[in-house]
């Protein structure tokens, strides 16, 4: 069976995105799932979770750009069925050497192909932008999850986001199905997390039903390279993603499922 490739997406900043697709990539090993994350961002924040001590010797950008095999890109990481695929500062090349290569869209997802069969879903951690490496990342995407911080902005963006998105579609460049929304550093008890709740529903947009919790100590499990399932996690936020988690799984395992009615 083929992994289901994730994309974790949203071109603006400071919505959780790599804290989501960290978590997530987590949860999803933690549930038995033999999960790939693919740090797709030249911040390599996803990567800094797993790899504090900065020592990569391959990149994405080496598996993309050098065709250095998967196998020697691949990294296992402390988690039980979870391996990575890190980034560092030199992707942020992948951009401009992308647009001068033959079928540029599907570069990701043939360098990924070899492994398809190894991993049940392949996480894919996305750049705050509309840059070509991000359009190349969506391409390789069954599945897209695009979270949002609950701010009057973070409503404006993610619209913004899937205005894009549905030209990309118009071109067929994009085929990912929209998975949802993930609200992100939601508080109830404030009217601007509340409005734009109503207003992302109002929107007609496909919303998780977990909220994330807005935490300060998301800052800390960042600092501490703490993961869902990790000691010392902020038992909020590992509640709230645990929950995010089981819709992902359960949503993806219809999806399957109708994939296969389909095919019928």
């Amino acid at each position: 069976m083929k992994a289901e490739v994730i994309a974790i997406a949203n071109h603006k900043g400071g919505v959780g995105k790599s804290f989501t697709a960290v978590n997530l990539a987590a949860g999803l090993a933690r549930g038995g799932w033999r999960t790939l994350l693919v740090d797709c961002d030249p911040q390599s924040n996803a990567t800094s979770m797993f790899d504090p001590d900065d020592d990569v010797e391959y990149d994405i950008y080496d598996l993309i750009k050098e065709e250095v095999p998967i196998s020697k890109v691949i990294r296992s990481t402390r988690l039980e069925n979870l391996d990575l695929i890190p980034s560092t500062l030199a992707v942020a090349k992948l951009d401009q050497e992308l647009v001068t290569m033959h079928r540029r869209e599907d570069q990701l997802a043939m360098a990924l192909a070899p492994v398809y069969p190894d991993y049940d879903a392949i996480v894919l951690d996305l750049s705050p932008n509309l840059g070509q490496l991000v359009i190349t990342a969506l391409n390789s995407a069954e599945w897209l999850i695009v979270p949002t911080d609950a701010s009057k902005w973070g409503r404006r963006g993610v619209n913004m986001f899937l205005e894009w998105s549905m030209t990309l579609r118009q071109h067929q460049v994009l085929s990912a199905q929209l998975l949802g929304v993930l609200l992100t550093k939601y508080e109830s008890s404030t009217l601007i997390s509340r409005d734009t709740l109503v207003g992302l529903r109002s929107d007609g947009l496909p919303l998780f039903d977990t909220f994330i919790p807005k935490r300060t100590a998301a800052e800390r499990m960042v600092s501490d390279q703490v993961v869902l399932g990790d000691e010392g996690a902020d038992p909020d936020l590992a509640k709230a993603y645990a929950s995010f988690t089981v819709e992902v799984m359960t949503l993806i395992d219809q999806g399957r499922r109708n994939r296969g009615k389909h095919h019928a």
